[in-house]
């Protein structure tokens, strides 16, 4: 039979006690790194936050700076809205001239289906549309607009089928895969669009002018849904403002 010895037992006690001090140093260690890990994004997120309020406040003052100035007597005239004939006198497409070396889409009234293939196609090439021709579909489409109730009801007893698209957040390619799937906006083949059209992507106001134009030719079968991304203050902070300003640095 075999007996350990005392001091065998004190050495073997000892060396588990040794052992279970270091995985507890090694514990602490790892607890102390996550809390210093945690304290550094704390503290970045709390930087972030103030950096992402003063870059929102900047836009917004920059914003302010580049509004159009039928924009600016809009926002600042005490009673909404702007008279018809001064918006349209200062937004008028018949006074914009179309240069020479532009290279991009024509746009004929009355607008027509093949005008929205059109735009799709020159849109996907990454071509710009003449803001001769922005100004035109924004008068034709709020024409339509105009004429709606803040809440839409629709009768669907008078619809095949109905798509319901939200969040598009200027992604182009998104909008033209849900129209390979789909097929077109048309008189039997309606959309819902549920707002967040523009900011974040980059074809934001390719976006707006398809989706107008949809609403010019099937306004009867093609719905819009404001968005909380469909205000100045919004736009301002997450990119369609900027997008407007770099593509149209002049009038729009």
């Amino acid at each position: 039979m075999y007996y350990q010895s005392s001091s065998s037992s004190f050495n073997h006690a000892a060396t588990k006690i040794q052992g279970a001090f270091r995985n507890y140093q090694a514990r602490l260690r790892l607890k102390n790194q996550a809390v210093w890990k945690i304290h550094e994004k704390l503290e970045y997120s709390n930087e972030q936050t103030e950096a992402k309020l003063r870059d929102t406040f900047e836009k917004l003052l920059k914003a302010s700076d580049l509004l159009s100035p039928s924009i600016t007597k809009l926002l600042q005239k005490p009673g909404l809205p702007l008279e018809e004939k001064e918006l349209l006198k200062s937004t008028n497409p018949d006074d914009i001239h179309i240069e020479s070396n532009y290279q991009g889409p024509h746009v004929e009234s009355p607008i027509k289906r093949s005008t929205f293939v059109d735009l799709i196609e020159a849109f996907q090439k990454g071509q710009i549309l003449h803001e001769k021709y922005v100004y035109l579909i924004i008068h034709q489409a709020r024409s339509i607009l105009k004429t709606l109730p803040n809440v839409n009801h629709i009768n669907l007893s008078n619809l095949h089928h109905i798509y319901i698209i939200g969040d598009l957040h200027g992604q182009l390619a998104d909008l033209l895969h849900i129209f390979n799937l789909n097929g077109l906006p048309a008189a039997d083949n309606s959309y819902i669009f549920n707002g967040d059209f523009v900011d974040r992507g980059p074809k934001s106001i390719e976006i707006m002018l398809l989706l107008l134009t949809a609403i010019i030719l099937y306004p009867s079968s093609v719905f819009l849904n404001r968005g909380n991304h469909e205000d100045i203050m919004i736009t301002a902070q997450y990119g369609f403002q900027e997008e407007i300003n770099n593509k149209y640095p002049v009038r729009l």
